[in-house]
């Protein structure tokens, strides 16, 4: 496996332990490119939710454009006649506080996870990660 690939995989398994296993949880929408790329958006948000956390401008900043693109998303799916009960669960999986680590979460977790994406911060000013508002639409005809 690439350096690169190996990163971001370790990066995505180490982000999914972060979180408790009812925040993960994706009802299909019906559409397989759709469900990945919420998969992929949401393991994206959560790192920027995570690794921000310690500058309150930037978290606050991470949210706000989190929120932006919960609703966007939100849109596309209904427009694409996703059924409700799949939007609400997105939205609940998308939310910042459960993409947010546990309060007992050890902080060597975390810093392991900011770490092992250290360039999480380039990624987000590059908005090199899955922006749902973007990328979803690619995912319906």
């Amino acid at each position: 496996m690439g350096g690169h690939l190996r990163q971001t995989c370790g990066g995505l398994l180490l982000a999914l332990t972060l979180t408790t296993p009812a925040h993960t949880q994706i009802i299909p929408t019906g559409t397989p490119a759709a469900d990945i790329i919420l998969t992929q958006g949401i393991a994206d948000w959560r790192l920027f939710v995570t690794c921000s956390a310690l500058d309150y401008q930037t978290n606050w900043h991470v949210v706000n454009e989190l929120y932006h693109d919960i609703t966007a998303a939100s849109a596309i799916l209904k427009a694409n006649n996703v059924p409700d009960d799949a939007i609400a669960a997105f939205a609940a999986a998308a939310d910042p506080e459960a993409l947010s680590p546990p309060p007992d979460t050890p902080f060597a977790n975390v810093l392991d996870l900011c770490l092992a994406n250290k360039d999480w911060s380039d990624r987000w000013v590059d908005q090199a990660f899955t922006v749902l508002g973007r990328d979803l639409p690619k995912a319906f005809p």
